[in-house]
């Protein structure tokens, strides 16, 4: 067992362990392993090993296209995909009324140990709890959507979620530069699934997690799938890496 403070009170603990290598990795990083590092496979890209203190970053550290997403929060806030809570914990240093949405038990625990109060650990298609007026995904949180096909599903169940008037502020990145040849033609099979569908998974310490399918969806498939759906969709922000945010309403 271990001992620590928090909010100065002292608490006892076993050791924290999950089957998932995120969560693990996570909770090692908070509990005192500030060197931890995670590696990222997947089957569009090399390899990536991440800094596990990525995930807890605060403010001054987040990328302008986080900071401009916080800035246009507004009313109740869901936080999809809430991670280890740092969006929501800098939403909550401004003075926001915050929930956040986790589907990872292990992340849920880690949100309440961290000082978020409302917490959901459910899937977002089944979650029907509330109303809220703005629905955030961050770090291109829309990825756990899986695909084009989920993304579809998504939209249509946000307006179960939203409150009339209320908006989706979501970032992702258009896959496209994946693609481009020398001569700066594209090589792409149409016949093939959309692009932006990835599979990934996580290694963290020699443990290996699940395969899993992420989406990543550009600007303009975005806007159709939107549009479907009933909403308008505003591109907010653009920086010079293929990344985006947008506001849909």
């Amino acid at each position: 067992m271990w001992r620590r403070t928090v909010n100065g009170v002292s608490e006892i603990r076993m050791n924290k362990t999950y089957p998932d290598p995120f969560e693990q990795a996570c909770w090692d990083y908070y509990l005192g392993d500030k060197e931890a590092t995670i590696k990222i496979v997947s089957n569009k890209a090399d390899d990536e090993i991440v800094p596990v203190s990525y995930f807890f970053r605060e403010l001054k550290k987040m990328p302008e296209i986080e900071k401009m997403a916080l800035d246009l929060c507004q009313g109740n806030i869901l936080d999809i995909g809430a991670g280890s809570g740092c969006h929501s914990l800098e939403l909550i240093k401004k003075g926001h009324l915050v929930s956040g949405l986790e589907i990872k038990k292990g992340l849920t625990e880690l949100l309440a140990e961290r000082g978020l109060n409302n917490i959901y650990n459910a899937d977002i298609f089944k979650f029907d709890d509330k109303h809220f007026d703005t629905l955030l995904l961050l770090m291109n949180g829309i990825g756990l959507v899986k695909d084009l096909d989920g993304l579809n599903r998504f939209l249509a169940k946000t307006r179960s979620i939203l409150k009339p008037g209320g908006q989706i502020l979501m970032d992702s990145s258009d896959l496209m530069y994946l693609y481009q040849e020398e001569d700066g033609s594209l090589k792409i099979n149409l016949n093939e699934r959309y692009y932006g569908e990835v599979e990934y998974k996580f290694v963290y310490r020699n443990k290996s997690g699940d395969l899993f399918k992420w989406l990543y969806v550009d600007f303009s498939t975005l806007s159709e799938y939107a549009d479907k759906n009933g909403y308008r969709c505003e591109l907010m922000y653009e920086d010079d890496h293929y990344n985006y945010l947008a506001k849909l309403f």
